[in-house]
Formats: structure tokens, C-alpha cells, sequence
């Protein structure tokens, strides 16, 4: 979801509770907004339908959006490719990404790691964020993570990754971790 769709969706749910409110507002006392009243003042002039058409027609518009969006098909984007001597080998980014959060996870010291990888013209990029132990250091792991994840997924893939960017959000405060390997 873009930027601009987040904005659109934050907007429309503020609008959203605040018609709600009203709407228990009115059935609780209705002697105290006169929806109706003002309503029906509104369709009688062409200024006030205009600006109900438009707001209609804006939630309306939000509400097709929304829908498609939620309904539309997730693609992985725009596969990898891998030329072998049989022919073409396309591994979607959803594969070479659950590969990069294993790689990631068996690196020792790391509690937990998420990982987003695009792919670009220069090659694929991964962007890990994780946690990781508090008795290890952070420069090392991080260089050992993007080391191991370069390798593997060079072996595993075959294509060679342009930047494994480390994003170390928290530091584990529990006890250490049990390997189950």
C-alpha cells in the first residue's frame, strides 16, 4: 500500500468515525442534531446537492478503491530470473525472501528477523529488520548476517544481491535463546 493510498485510507476511516458518532449521537437524542432538518435545507438549494453529490460520490470512489485493493491479487512483483542451460528459471521475490529470514535467523545471536526484498536494475536489495541477543555485537552480527545472506542466496539462487541493508529495531531483554538445530 503506497503512501498516498494510507493517507486516502487514514482520512476516509477519520471521516468514517466521525459520521458513526453522529449517527449514535442522533439515535441517543435526536432533539439534539436535527439531521434531517438540516438535510433536506441542503437538497433544496443547488450549492447544498452539489456538495452532497461530490462527498458521496468522494466516499463512494474511496469505497471502489478499497475494495480493490483488498480483493486485488498480491503478486510477489517482478520474479527473478535465472538463465540455466535448459532455459529460463524465474523465482518469485516471496521464495528469495523466506529464504533471507531463514539465512538471517540461523545466524547466532539473532532472536528474530523480518525481511522486504525488491528487486531493482542493479540486482535484488533485501532489507532485514530484526532483534537481535543483547550479549552479542551488533557490528558483527549485522556483517555476518549480510555476508551469510549474500552467500546463500548466491548458491541458492544463483543471482548476487546489489545490498542487504540491517535494521537492528530491539534488543532481546528474555533470557537467551534455545537452539533447536
Amino acid at each position: 500500500m503506497g503512501i498516498i493510498d494510507r493517507v486516502v485510507l487514514s482520512i476516509y476511516t477519520f471521516s468514517l468515525a466521525i459520521i458513526s458518532g453522529l449517527m449514535i449521537l442522533v439515535a441517543i437524542a435526536p432533539e439534539w442534531l436535527q439531521v434531517h432538518v438540516w438535510l433536506q435545507d441542503a437538497l433544496l438549494t443547488g450549492r447544498g446537492r452539489v456538495i452532497i453529490g461530490l462527498v458521496g460520490g468522494a466516499f463512494f470512489a474511496v469505497s471502489l478503491r478499497l475494495i480493490v485493493f483488498a480483493f486485488a491479487r498480491q503478486g510477489g512483483g517482478q520474479p527473478v530470473v535465472y538463465e540455466s542451460s535448459m532455459g529460463e528459471v524465474h523465482i518469485s521475490l516471496g521464495a528469495v525472501e523466506s529464504l533471507v529470514k531463514k539465512t538471517a535467523r540461523s545466524v547466532k545471536g539473532v532472536r528474530d528477523m523480518k525481511a522486504v526484498i525488491t528487486h531493482a536494475q542493479d540486482g535484488l536489495h533485501a532489507h532485514l529488520t530484526g532483534t537481535v541477543s543483547p550479549e552479542v555485537s551488533i557490528p558483527e552480527v549485522s556483517e555476518e548476517i549480510q555476508s551469510t545472506v549474500r552467500q546463500y542466496v548466491k548458491r541458492v539462487v544463483g543471482v548476487e544481491m546489489a545490498e542487504v541493508r540491517i535494521e537492528i529495531e530491539n534488543i532481546a531483554t528474555d533470557g537467551p535463546r534455545r537452539r533447536l538445530d
